[in-house]
């Protein structure tokens, strides 16, 4: 009995072990993000910007890691949630009501990809490149024709608190604050948003659908041997992920203060930089600790291009070549690293 016991108690030990391990590398990370920031004076809208980002890191995780299926669907997905979310919120909706449309949007668009593959035994690339290329006049359709659409003067999450929030601030820390307003506002809100949706998906993530989605990823047969419906299985995963990164589309689009047809232009290379950085810095092992790890390499990649702007004083043409680097350094460092340890081993032996 006790010994029954005490090997019971050894993988929750394993576990707590290595959740300990993965918060001093999250608390060691953004102590080192923070020193940099400070040396390199980066402006903290570089964080809100990076959790209105987030969650489309999140939806290449789950693509890309949970169901093994290779999407490009993020890149239509993201543009069509903000698209909905704008003309909503210009049609007198509240942002609230928007953001759950633009999730609704963005599912239909994921399905649009799953059917693909399934009817028509399309692969998942061919099958999501088809999708994002009619996802361009899709969003020109839902946003009545128009390339961009101005979000001034109309109610959005950040403008509606930004006043008294921006006097609030001032009355309790000074007018030095009041530049810094609506950067703060933006991580409270997004973070909070951010936060609910992890949540949420962790715990979808643990249900018995859930379980069956990591598992069609993992292993299809196995999937099919139980009896499961396993394109089922790739159609609610797809609709899911894609419905997050609509999501992501709609606070952008309320941070940036106007939607755009090319807003989701090169979003998927972003979103595997972030998984990449994530996996990289912090290391995770469950799947909760994957999820941060993808909104974390979010943060990461934006603070990073960023800091290189601060540093380099770089005119904002150059935003898709920084961006550049910054990716390629993302997914180019663990290969070096990986070739250099090999290196090693194959001299010192």
């Amino acid at each position: 009995m006790t010994a029954t016991a005490s090997s019971g108690d050894q993988p929750r030990a394993r576990s707590a072990s290595a959740g300990l391990q993965f918060a001093l590398r999250l608390i060691a990370l953004a102590a080192v993000v923070a020193f940099f920031m400070s040396v390199g004076n980066v402006n903290i809208g570089a964080i809100g910007q990076g959790l209105g980002y987030a969650l489309a890191g999140v939806t290449v995780f789950l693509t890309f890691r949970v169901l093994n299926f290779v999407d490009l669907t993020v890149d239509g997905a993201f543009p069509i949630g903000g698209a909905t979310c704008a003309i909503l919120i210009v049609n007198g909706h509240s942002p609230e009501f928007a953001i759950i449309a633009a999730f609704v949007a963005g599912a239909l668009t994921g399905l649009a990809t799953a059917l693909i593959d399934i009817i028509f035994k399309i692969e998942g690339l061919l099958a999501s490149i088809i999708v994002i290329t009619a996802a361009y006049t899709v969003t020109l359709h839902i946003m009545g024709g128009k390339s961009n659409i101005p979000l001034l003067g109309e109610e959005t999450l950040i403008s509606r608190h930004s006043k008294n929030f921006r006097n609030w601030l001032v009355e309790q820390f000074g007018d030095q604050m009041r530049r810094q307003s609506t950067n703060l506002l933006e991580i409270m809100i997004f973070g909070a948003i951010v936060i609910i949706v992890l949540l949420i998906l962790y715990w979808f993530l643990r249900t018995e659908i859930g379980l069956a989605i990591r598992a069609t990823g993992k292993n299809e047969q196995m999937v099919r041997a139980t009896g499961l419906n396993h394109y089922l299985m790739i159609a609610v995963g797809l609709m899911t992920a894609n419905g997050l990164a609509a999501i992501a589309g709609s606070m952008v689009v309320q941070q940036f203060g106007f939607a755009d047809v090319s807003l989701g232009f090169g979003l998927i290379i972003r979103g595997l930089a972030a998984v990449i950085i994530g996996e990289v810095l912090l290391r995770p092992r469950s799947v909760g600790q994957l999820l941060v790890a993808a909104v974390v390499g979010m943060l990461v990649f934006d603070i990073s291009r960023a800091w290189i702007f601060s540093a380099l004083d770089l005119p904002t043409t150059d935003i898709q070549f920084v961006s550049a680097l910054v990716v390629l350094a993302a997914l180019g460092a663990p290969r070096l690293y990986d070739r250099w340890k090999s290196y090693r081993q194959r001299h010192s032996s």
